[in-house]
C-alpha cells in the first residue's frame, strides 16, 4: 500500500514497482518487484529486472527513485539510495528511504514512447472479417499504442497488431480500441489513429512495459 504525501508507505511482498536511475533528464527506468520493506527502519529490498544485455545495474551510494502505484493514491515515489547490489539479469537491490512519498508527476511523461515501427502484421475488424493493412507504430504507452494507417478507420473500431519486439518469446499480438483518427494532412494518404489495449494478458503486458522501460533506458544512455 502507498499512503499520501510525506506519511509512512507500506509495499507488499512481490508487488511491482518502477526503479528510476539517473537524473530527471536523464531517467532510465526498470522494472522490479519488491522482497521485503521494513518500515521502521526505511529499507527496502528489490529485485530489479534488466531486459537488454547492455543494461548496467545500480551501484551502492547511487540516488534512485522508486515509484509504486495504489489504487487510491495513483502514482507516488521516493527517493533512495542503494547500499547493496548484486549482479546478474534479476539484480538484487537493497535500498534506504532518502525522503517521503510524493505524487508522482514525471512518470506520466515518460510512459509513452516516440517509435517509427512497422507492425508484422496489421488487421481492421470491419464487415464482419479480418482486413490487412498496412500500420507503423508511432508511440507506444503502458496503455495503448499511436499509429500510422494506410487506410481510414473510424471510432470504437478494432485494430489486431503484432508488435515486432523481438524479446525472444513468442510474437506479441495486441487488440486495440480506436479512441481517435484523422487525417495524417500534407497530401498522404494515410491516417493517424491511437486506441486503448483490449483484453491484454497480464504477462503481454509486462512485456509491453518491458519493452518501453528498455527503449527509454536505450535512448537516456543507459
Amino acid at each position: 500500500m502507498v499512503a499520501r504525501s510525506g506519511l509512512t508507505a507500506t509495499l507488499a511482498p512481490d508487488q511491482h514497482v518502477n526503479l528510476g536511475v539517473g537524473d530527471k533528464n536523464r531517467r532510465g527506468w526498470f522494472r522490479a518487484q519488491v522482497v521485503s520493506h521494513d518500515v521502521n527502519a526505511g529499507q527496502l529490498v528489490l529485485t530489479c529486472f534488466m531486459d537488454r544485455p547492455a543494461d548496467r545495474p545500480v551501484e551502492p551510494g547511487e540516488r534512485v527513485i522508486v515509484a509504486a502505484t495504489h489504487i487510491a493514491a495513483a502514482l507516488h515515489s521516493v527517493p533512495m539510495d542503494v547500499e547493496y547490489s548484486s549482479g546478474g539479469p534479476q539484480v538484487t537491490v537493497q535500498l534506504r528511504m532518502a525522503g517521503t512519498w510524493q505524487p508522482e508527476d514525471e512518470r506520466r511523461h515518460q510512459v509513452r514512447v516516440p517509435l517509427a515501427l512497422p507492425a508484422s502484421r496489421a488487421r481492421r475488424w470491419v464487415g464482419g472479417a479480418w482486413r490487412d493493412l498496412n500500420a507503423t507504430l508511432v508511440d507506444l504507452s503502458s496503455r495503448g499504442v499511436g499509429v500510422s494507417l494506410d487506410h481510414e478507420v473510424r471510432l470504437g473500431e478494432r485494430l489486431s497488431l503484432v508488435v515486432p519486439v523481438e524479446d525472444g518469446n513468442r510474437e506479441l499480438r495486441v487488440t486495440v480500441e480506436v479512441r481517435h483518427v484523422r487525417d495524417a494532412g500534407q497530401g498522404e494518404q494515410r491516417w493517424r489513429a491511437g486506441g486503448l489495449f483490449r483484453n491484454l494478458a497480464p504477462a503481454d503486458h509486462e512485456r509491453v512495459i518491458r519493452f518501453i522501460f528498455a527503449e527509454l533506458r536505450c535512448r537516456n544512455g543507459r
